[in-house]
């Protein structure tokens, strides 16, 4: 016996959501979101030129796998139906999006089965070891049984009545044949689970999680995983079919709506209101002291204040103030700025008792944020102070924040030390460090807007100098 896979595409009339890809699906305004936490939350950008016309007229993609006899026949075929806008290479569903599809069974000759039954399995995988992989979703659907009787009579009862198995146990008739010939179709419709509960930490209770993304990158230590598969229990003696297939899964993440002043902006399209005006619309931490001598001559030092908000793009606010004003000019070179999006991927709560690689967190930064100068502060004493808008761009393609267990993906906005000919910073070490949420959808209200200047690159990666930090001395 042996199994393979294949996908189609079909049109539909409705569908649950469009969106360039998992990490970017945007969500109807009236879908139910997950609770976020405190954290300025953000959302990958996307691109809307196609997007109303995928919410239009969806298209629904169907992935087939098979499992064949020793002659090549296709005895059973598993397809599993899902949203195609998200579905590139795997099924992919959407939380709240049940799992949709059918199994087909198609014999020549009688043959005895017991049973037919679906599974779905999501699993946290840090190696081939069962103490390296946790199970944090198992569910089991039976399609049919012989007490359910004749399979023929139990699909019209089904067309009737629905495409779930509240309607199966009205069946009074047990099926008597011990044997199944011809074609048999069982459409399956699961619903997944929000949330589930899984042990955690150093005493293994229990505590609940929302579903993770499906996460499996080449060089990570670790992959969240999701499988549904197709058992057919055959008599004794008789191999049973089985058909193993991977699916995707994206869960809701939406921030809470933007301040007034900041949805105001956004839906006339005017400039965005610096801190002075709109505070309700910034965050801010402590203004760090900039440290360092400019060219090899004179100890300065420079206060800045770096403010953040949030959106599908990260938007910055920067003030720098000092008596030295040779050294505000250095470094009010939007060139000079160093501001990244920091991701940490954590494997386990407790890596002081884990050996080897998997004992320390995965950390890089993915995306610098380009800046220009601001024409805020325009009426205050410019000799002393500089004022400069930022913004750093998430890419499409950017996972969410997400945590199973001991698993987690967490970001983080790092301001690192300025660099500039002529200046040289006293300390090396980040200056501060901001914990943010990445999310899949947008705040409701008007979408965010970019503002960077025409000829400012938003794609130019973080220099090689941030990449190859260490991971445990820079820890959010």
């Amino acid at each position: 016996m042996s199994t393979s896979r294949s996908a189609v595409t079909r049109p539909s009339s409705s569908g649950p959501l469009t969106g360039n890809n998992p990490a970017s699906a945007l969500v109807p305004e009236n879908v139910e979101a997950s609770d976020t936490s405190e954290l300025p939350a953000y959302v990958p950008s996307t691109r809307s030129s196609s997007r109303s016309r995928r919410r239009e007229f969806p298209e629904f993609k169907e992935f087939s796998y098979d499992a064949k006899n020793r002659k090549g026949k296709s005895v059973v075929i598993l397809t599993v139906i899902a949203e195609r806008s998200y579905s590139k290479h795997i099924p992919t569903f959407l939380q709240d999006s049940p799992v949709k599809g059918r199994v087909h069974l198609d014999l020549d000759k009688p043959e005895s089965i017991l049973s037919v039954v679906l599974n779905i399995r999501g699993e946290y995988l840090t190696g081939a070891n069962p103490d390296q992989q946790l199970i944090f979703l198992d569910l089991a659907y039976p399609l049919w049984s012989q007490s359910d009787g004749d399979p023929q009579r139990m699909n019209v009862l089904r067309e009737t009545e629905s495409l779930t198995r509240q309607g199966s146990s009205t069946l009074s008739a047990r099926f008597n044949g011990p044997k199944l010939v011809g074609q048999y179709t069982w459409p399956f419709c699961i619903t997944l689970p929000k949330e589930v509960s899984v042990p955690y930490g150093k005493g293994k209770a229990l505590r609940s999680f929302a579903l993770p993304q499906t996460f499996n990158e080449r060089h990570a230590k670790g992959s969240i995983r999701y499988e549904i598969s197709l058992r057919i229990n055959r008599g004794r003696f008789q191999p049973n079919y089985r058909i193993p297939a991977t699916i995707g899964y994206i869960p809701i993440s939406r921030p809470p709506p933007f301040p007034p002043l900041r949805s105001m902006c956004y839906q006339e399209g005017t400039t965005l209101l610096g801190p002075t005006i709109d505070p309700d619309g910034w965050f801010s931490d402590t203004p760090v002291t900039i440290k360092g001598t400019i060219f090899s001559a004179r100890a300065v030092h420079v206060t800045c204040t770096l403010c953040y908000t949030r959106g599908s793009v990260i938007p910055f606010f920067m003030r720098l103030e000092s008596d030295d004003f040779q050294a505000l000019d250095l470094l009010s070179n939007p060139k000079s700025i160093s501001v990244s999006l920091q991701r940490r991927i954590k494997y386990h709560a407790f890596p002081e008792k884990v050996l080897g690689s998997f004992a320390k967190d995965s950390v890089e930064y993915v995306q610098q944020a380009v800046w220009w100068p601001s024409s805020e502060g325009v009426e205050v004493n410019v000799e002393r102070f500089r004022f400069l808008n930022g913004e750093l761009h998430l890419k499409a393609d950017t996972k969410p924040s997400s945590a199973i267990a001991d698993f987690s993906i967490e970001y983080s906005v790092v301001l690192f030390p300025f660099k500039s000919a002529g200046f040289e910073a006293s300390d090396n070490g980040p200056l501060q460090t901001y914990p943010v949420e990445i999310v899949t959808s947008f705040a409701h209200g008007p979408r965010p807007r970019k503002y960077a200047p025409p000829g400012y690159d938003a794609d130019t990666p973080p220099s090689m100098d941030f990449v190859n930090l260490d991971p445990v001395a820079y820890s959010s």
